[in-house]
């Protein structure tokens, strides 16, 4: 494993830059560009974000569910950015043509009602369900820049913002008393059930999730803030919509949330 140089940093970084701009998607990053480790995926990752200049609205956990870790060929999560302006509530409406070929996922989304600080040693789950102020529902529009991005090298994926589009988020819910583990989630397209899952199946239980991205940002010496979303991952198989579909995600006594795309 050799580390890339900076310029090969930046000409990954770049690369997708100009995807990101036109709303196209690119055969892959250059060969003399492309990272074969996480290190250097998160490097090409914060590049991307310096030459986007956009705000931060929070961070999100990818690969949580074990069908999509098998699907991406990671064993573990990685995270990315969730960028102002792509942070939406529900009922949302967003036109296909304003995105690369969308994919729809079913998660969780926390707010913080503190901040979490740097520390030396991890956080405990209880430590960070103590910080949650909210969950909602939500539903992650999934928008990768390289080609048939699921068949691409993980690395290339995370490089990407791990292919963030855009979070729509329901209305929050005081998370104490609830078993998030145990709420089903039912993702409805044009009125037919096309997936469904369970908070089992983000890392086992959403909040497990939320501790792994809440330690994995304090190992970069970086705390997270109240107000900013967190999300956890997907619960449910990815599913690709396009123009004129309308999806619905059911989190049960979460409530709803929905999307419509023109």
């Amino acid at each position: 494993m050799t580390a890339l140089s900076d310029a090969a940093v930046d000409k990954a970084a770049s690369a997708l830059l100009e995807a990101r701009r036109a709303t196209r998607v690119i055969e892959g990053l250059p060969l003399d560009a492309r990272p074969d480790n996480i290190d250097d995926a998160y490097r090409i990752q914060d590049r991307l974000a310096e030459k986007l200049g956009r705000d931060v609205g929070g961070w999100f956990s990818g690969c949580t569910n074990p069908v999509i870790q098998r699907r991406l060929g990671l064993d573990g999560p990685y995270w990315a950015r969730l960028f102002d302006g792509f942070i939406r509530p529900s009922p949302a409406r967003v036109s296909a043509s304003d995105f690369p070929p969308i994919i729809l996922e079913c998660e969780f989304a926390f707010v913080l009602a503190r901040d979490i600080a740097v520390r030396d040693t991890p956080y405990a789950r209880e430590e960070v369900t103590a910080s949650v102020g909210a969950v909602h529902p939500a539903i992650e529009l999934v928008a990768g820049h390289l080609k048939d991005w699921a068949d691409q090298d993980i690395y290339s994926v995370i490089s990407d913002n791990g292919t963030d589009g855009a979070l729509f988020y329901g209305a929050g819910h005081d998370p104490k008393g609830l078993d998030l583990s145990e709420v089903g989630v039912t993702l409805l397209l044009n009125g037919e059930n096309v997936q469904t899952g369970s908070g089992r199946d983000v890392l086992g239980h959403p909040l497990n999730a939320l501790t792994w991205l809440v330690n994995a940002r304090i190992a970069r010496g970086e705390g997270l803030k109240a107000g900013q979303f967190f999300s956890t991952g997907s619960a449910t198989a990815m599913q690709p919509a396009g123009a004129g579909d309308v999806a619905v995600a059911d989190f049960g006594p979460l409530g709803r949330v929905e999307l419509r795309i023109d």
